[in-house]
């Protein structure tokens, strides 16, 4: 206990003249605001990675079963959508026909892609719809569901028809000739991902066979699994049974570039951070070094009445973690004061598709943050305190 004292009363009396040193004043902050900042940040970091992520699986699925490149192979849809809903772990499994065409409205052309759904699906994407309904069955035309964000690049609404091109066409006596259909828009859908939004168009199954020319054959299936983490172990024990000439990704496969570069971010930001908490702690390792300096005399008084080398080295071990504790006190309540400010009060500006700055709070990554700061802490101690208990009490005291 008198060794904890007396570390205190270095700490708060750290000048010659026994006054408060700016110097630990300036240790505090330093712990604070680099133990804070990253706390807060990678909140955020995670928030926008776990935003993004769900943002992607509302538009994408977990797993999605395609042709492979170059391959004809031939698969009855029927009974591979029905062996693939008897396997252990698969949620949902829909076939689904893709073609990249070209849409014209009255006012613009832009390429999109369509996706035939069925008819087990609209209801899923009824959820998603922001104005608009499904595709009717007793309309005359085909009816699809647009993307939110390429009706706005398109400038089309609800109740609007669209041209759809096929780039590829069909072969005729004059060579291949461009095929056009016309699609009146029923929807508008918006699944919370910019750049699904702006590319997509719904329409059901059999139109878009018809569209495609391929007769019954379809593009592929999407597969959901139970949940999000148990998608690879899904894509793990559907791969033996997927036909020769296709072949299934997980999420994380389909769009690993994404989620690299964010991982790359969050490294690059984790470094970044990491180098202001470690001149934090060489902050400490210099005010430290200076009470060393300030507090000789006191040294040597305390070891020619007895105190022992194991001592003197605890009052600055002990100096040392106080200093730590304080500021990482002041960085809990900087971080928690930063993570109410953005989650309550700041907003990114309007031509961010997301407003609102999400904000994930991991306990074992923060607790990874504070524990590292801990035994950088402590090693940053260790100098000062050798040096100090290496003090000659005669000489201190002479001096």
């Amino acid at each position: 206990m008198a060794v904890r004292l007396i570390a205190w009363r270095f700490m708060l009396k750290g000048t010659e003249r026994g006054r408060f040193s700016a110097m630990t004043l300036f240790a505090w902050a330093a712990i604070g605001v680099g133990v804070g900042t990253m706390s807060s940040l990678l909140s955020v970091m995670y928030g926008l990675e776990t935003s993004l992520r769900d943002n992607v699986l509302r538009a994408f699925p977990h797993a999605m079963i395609r042709r492979a490149p170059g391959s004809s192979s031939p698969v009855s849809v029927n009974d591979f959508t029905k062996k693939l809903l008897a396997e252990p772990g698969v949620v949902r499994a829909m076939p689904y026909v893709e073609a990249e065409m070209i849409a014209q409205s009255d006012n613009r052309t832009l390429g999109v892609i369509v996706w035939g759904l069925p008819d087990s699906e609209w209801k899923r994407v009824g959820e998603g719809i922001e104005r608009g309904t499904v595709p009717s069955a007793n309309s005359k035309l085909v009816q699809g569901v647009l993307g939110a964000e390429l009706s706005n690049h398109l400038n089309s609404d609800v109740g609007d028809t669209l041209q759809l091109i096929s780039p590829l066409g069909r072969k005729g006596a004059l060579g291949a000739v461009p095929q056009t259909h016309v699609v009146e828009v029923s929807g508008l859908y918006q699944s919370g991902h910019y750049d699904f939004d702006k590319q997509y168009l719904f329409i059901p199954i059999l139109d878009a066979q018809d569209i495609v020319g391929k007769g019954d054959s379809v593009t592929g299936w999407h597969v959901w699994a139970e949940s999000l983490d148990e998608a690879d172990a899904l894509v793990a024990a559907l791969k033996p049974m997927v036909p020769a000439g296709w072949e299934i990704q997980s999420w994380t496969e389909f769009n690993h570039a994404l989620f690299q570069s964010l991982k790359l971010e969050q490294l690059s930001m984790f470094l970044i951070l990491s180098f202001a908490v470690l001149i934090a702690v060489m902050n400490v390792a210099i005010t430290l070094m200076m009470h060393v300096s300030h507090k000789r005399k006191n040294i040597g008084v305390l070891r020619a009445i007895g105190a022992s080398k194991s001592q003197i080295r605890q009052i600055f071990i002990w100096q040392g973690a106080f200093v730590g504790m304080i500021g990482m006190g002041i960085g809990t309540v900087l971080s928690a004061g930063l993570i109410f400010y953005i989650q309550n009060f700041y907003q990114f500006p309007d031509i961010y598709y997301q407003r609102s700055v999400p904000v994930e709070v991991r306990p074992f990554s923060i607790g990874l943050v504070y524990l590292v700061s801990v035994v950088l802490i402590f090693i940053a101690t260790l100098y000062p305190a050798i040096k100090a208990a290496q003090l000659d009490p005669i000489e201190a005291i002479r001096e």
